[in-house]
């Protein structure tokens, strides 16, 4: 497509952030190249990842691991990359320990006043229906609880975790949550509830490290009935009613990925995008992940729709349970394990579609120079960026610890965390101009790593890996899920 051919589709883009001026860069810069200008053309004009990701939304909706509407969602994404004529496209059974689902969840106040409380539980928790009185406790990053929890048997108690300024949130946040849940229950505490930080009532929902199960019920509390709590509790004892049904499946359940691949002419290379499309049931699960699997498949699409072979293979993993502990691309990592060596590079993404920055390497610096020579085609569209962080937050885990070299898309800041595991996470939420630039992003890079000499860089044994964690703090967070490393 030649350059003035973008111009109307330009009108259509936003001015917010400013980057109306990147999307006028990616223009000139993808014009440099064919192929680069047919993926970036085919991701903005196409429109395929949006109409993906509303048919997955409002036909399947949110899409719990072990449940009908995971399968269903497995079923979708493997039709649509047969019908793209992706090559090899089928689905990789595995198990689950237990499947869980959520029943009805409801409190009151019995004590001194009278008064319903807004809460639900948090994934593979257990129910419990009984009166209770209400106690206040305080969890540091440090590994503290106060007061002891031998002073806390027999209460539900409201926690506040406190995560400290030295510590990424969300890895060191899990392992404080999993750990203060663990010595709770040990003291025989009837319940933790946790306070959300959402605004207007919404609730918070995850499992990551309370899977397969918690080891008492987890709730999350709406922030402004938290807030109540507390200032009764000021004034004297608290007695609460609580009322939480859900329900364990016994394993193992059935669970499966979905995957597919563009056949290169080196048969031993490969590249893999990664994206989990099970999600939360309390919404659509449209920003988490159902964007990432959008994008992803459509990168599939236009990447197939090229005609042309890449040196390495690019394979196509749909993963499920991430949400419980990255359960999916685990079993695809065990089931693969012989081809691993041979993997040069996995590319995930996960989260709300923002502009595309460029790509986070979780630590791994020695890669930084060859993936930054690798993705220049990025740089018009201002997504060649890199970020040698060290953060683990989705499917980047198993691959990590798998010594495998991996990016995950970097986006610009926005508001997500408000919507992040809530109600609100509905296909009206995602900007569809961003959606197709994270798409673009995604396909340009795998293809430019697909296309190298060379892989970017080694594969790390595990000596090398369990440096690499104790380096970037994440070794306690993958702890939860991997006893040892592979």
């Amino acid at each position: 497509m030649a350059t003035a051919a973008w111009f109307p589709a330009l009108r259509h883009f936003s001015m917010r952030s400013g980057f109306a001026i990147a999307a006028l860069v990616v223009l000139a810069g993808a014009a440099r190249s064919q192929d680069a200008d047919r993926i970036v053309g085919a991701a903005l004009n196409r429109r395929g990842a949006i109409s993906f990701l509303e048919t997955l939304t409002d036909t399947v909706g949110g899409r719990v691991t072990g449940s009908p509407e995971s399968r269903a969602a497995s079923e979708l994404v493997l039709r649509t990359l047969r019908e793209a004529g992706l090559a090899n496209a089928h689905l990789e059974e595995y198990t689950i320990v237990a499947g869980w689902k959520r029943g009805p969840a409801s409190a009151r106040v019995t004590s001194p006043v009278n008064a319903p409380i807004h809460l639900g539980s948090y994934g593979w928790a257990p129910g419990i229906r009984m009166e209770v009185p209400l106690a206040s406790a305080t969890a540091t990053a440090e590994g503290s609880i106060s007061p002891d929890p031998a002073r806390l048997r027999g209460f539900a108690v409201l926690v506040a975790l406190e995560s400290g300024t030295d510590l990424t949130l969300a890895p060191n946040y899990v392992v404080m949550r999993s750990r203060t849940a663990r010595r709770l229950a040990a003291a025989g505490a009837a319940a933790m509830l946790i306070p959300s930080e959402k605004p207007g009532g919404m609730l918070y929902t995850s499992a990551a490290g309370l899977y397969p199960r918690a080891p008492l019920p987890v709730l999350s509390v709406a922030k402004e009935d938290a807030l109540l709590l507390r200032r009764l509790l000021g004034r004297g004892d608290v007695r609460l009613s609580l009322d939480v049904e859900n329900r364990f499946e016994p394993g193992p359940v059935p669970e499966r990925n979905v995957v597919a691949e563009i056949r290169g002419t080196d048969p031993r290379a490969a590249v893999l995008l990664g994206a989990h499309f099970d999600s939360w049931d309390l919404a659509q699960g449209a920003t988490d992940n159902g964007a990432g699997v959008a994008a992803m498949l459509d990168a599939a699409r236009i990447l197939q729709s090229l005609g042309t072979k890449p040196r390495a293979t690019i394979r196509f993993a749909f993963f499920s349970g991430e949400e419980q502990a990255c359960l999916g691309s685990r079993a695809w990592a065990d089931a693969h394990r012989p081809e691993l060596d041979h993997l040069w590079a996995a590319l995930i993404m996960d989260g709300e579609p923002q502009a595309p920055l460029g790509f986070t390497l979780h630590g791994r610096e020695d890669l930084a120079a060859a993936i930054q020579q690798r993705l220049s085609p990025l740089a018009g569209m201002g997504a060649a960026a890199i970020d040698a962080g060290g953060d683990l937050v989705s499917d980047d885990q198993t691959f990590v610890v798998y010594g495998i070299p991996t990016l995950s898309l970097k986006v610009a800041d926005s508001d997500a965390d408000v919507r992040h595991h809530t109600v609100v996470d509905t296909f009206d939420k995602v900007d569809p101009r961003w959606l197709a630039l994270d798409t673009a992003a995604l396909a340009l890079a795998a293809w430019s790593l697909a296309n190298a000499e060379v892989p970017p860089g080694p594969r790390l044994p595990t000596p090398e890996v369990k440096k690499l964690l104790e380096k970037t703090r994440q070794a306690e967070y993958v702890a939860l899920d991997y006893a040892s490393l592979p």
